[in-house]
């Protein structure tokens, strides 16, 4: 029984954290790099530049190193831009596909439960909680998430995907700015090629 306890308190606690650090993200900005490290592989291939987020699940990535790209996510449909492919991906997303993306799992605590075991642990002033998948056929095998518990802002999140392959977003410089809706909207520029997905 004590240990029963245990873990839900655990998994409480854990979860509320994640749900204070999502109250914190709609209306700020962050530079991130994004490191992918492919299944049997030591180097990672790294990228960069800034984020904004909106109400969740809204998201703006403007990729700046090494080539410019723009991925734009305003809740339900999805623009990955490359200006110099001249070519802009559109995917529309529906409610299975989104419960399975780490940072749309971080907004919505309801597919986040559905979803995953939460465990968490703390060192200093980071709390980092994984997430694990109820179901061995979800697209992704495990989510950890680290907080900085002052602050209440994302320090990483990195998940690894059901072929082994790791990806990690790292954040810095988090500060509050205005957003508007049109911001997580995309106008597809003349002569840029659509495709959709």
């Amino acid at each position: 029984m004590k240990i029963l306890l245990l873990t839900l308190t655990l998994a409480v606690s854990a979860d509320a954290e994640i749900d204070r650090a999502a109250a914190n993200l709609p209306g700020s900005e962050a530079s991130f790099t994004q490191q992918f490290t492919p299944k049997g592989f030591k180097n990672s291939q790294s990228e960069s530049g800034t984020v904004i987020f909106g109400a969740l699940p809204q998201m703006r990535w403007s990729y700046s190193r090494p080539e410019q790209k723009l991925f734009v996510f305003d809740g339900a449909r999805s623009w990955f831009y490359i200006p110099a492919d001249k070519q802009v991906t559109v995917a529309d997303l529906d409610a299975e596909r989104r419960a399975e993306l780490p940072f749309l799992i971080i907004g919505d605590p309801a597919a986040r439960d559905r979803a995953f075991v939460v465990k968490e642990s703390t060192k200093g002033n980071v709390v980092t909680a994984t997430l694990q998948p109820k179901s061995g056929a979800a697209m992704i095998r495990n989510v950890v998430v680290s907080i900085d518990a002052l602050t209440h802002f994302i320090r990483s999140v990195s998940y690894t995907d059901r072929e082994g392959n790791q990806t990690t977003f790292s954040f810095g410089g988090f500060h509050k700015r205005g957003t508007s809706p049109e911001l997580f909207k995309f106008t597809v520029p003349a002569g840029v090629q659509v495709v959709q997905q």
